[in-house]
């Protein structure tokens, strides 16, 4: 299957799914602002959907080199997305925790976690990559265990990064949906008053933040 095979194939995916959300309001993980989401819990409503995905990342990341001999996704929402990968490459799955160190969020390993990736190259993978900001702390996390990170997967990236910013070799991806991101403090949204989506991604906190 060819890459633009793959592409269309995920994006129909979302589509009849209703995933694809856009021209609304939404705070992503990072703190900044933008005017689409992917909902990808949507997706995994039905498990074939992942599977297929799965499927697709797996034989994209096929060819990386140096190949990958373990699975790393971040809980909670990448974790259906990255064990799918691991499955159809038969490989090992484990997943990293978020956690705050000195009021800051961050990943980390647990429940031995650590000792599986010591010395061993960690494919890490996110279902929608937005800013890379957690997928880029999922790889700061493993490389901190002991693993080496040369390649990370998504199914979606959403524009904004790429290898060098993930500080990675590969960025594998089946599809790129271009929605444009602001920081909070100059979201033009926000300017407009424009409400913020309070159903997905991180506008609850938001909302919750600011009437404080």
């Amino acid at each position: 299957m060819s890459e633009e095979h793959a592409q269309v194939e995920t994006r129909t995916i979302l589509r009849e799914c209703g995933a694809l959300l856009l021209e609304d309001h939404f705070v992503y993980a990072s703190g900044d602002h933008g005017s689409g989401w992917i909902a990808k819990d949507l997706v995994n409503i039905d498990a074939r959907r992942p599977q297929r995905l799965g499927a697709l990342l797996a034989r994209a990341c096929r060819e990386i080199l140096p190949s990958p001999t373990i699975v790393c996704g971040p809980a909670v929402g990448g974790m259906i997305c990255a064990q799918c990968t691991s499955f159809a490459m038969e490989l090992p799955f484990v997943y990293a925790e978020r956690s705050m160190v000195e009021g800051h969020s961050t990943f980390e390993l647990r429940r031995g976690f650590t000792e599986l990736v010591t010395g061993q190259e960690v494919l890490v993978v996110d279902d929608v990559v937005n800013t890379g900001f957690s997928i880029g702390l999922v790889i700061e996390a493993v490389r901190a265990a002991g693993g080496s990170v040369h390649t990370a997967a998504t199914w979606i990236n959403r524009g904004n990064t790429d290898a060098a910013g993930l500080g990675v070799e590969h960025f594998v991806f089946l599809d790129q949906i271009a929605l444009p991101a602001w920081p909070g403090a100059s979201c033009p949204l926000c300017a407009q008053g424009f409400p913020v989506n309070t159903r997905y991604a991180h506008g609850a906190e938001f909302v919750e933040a600011t009437r404080g």
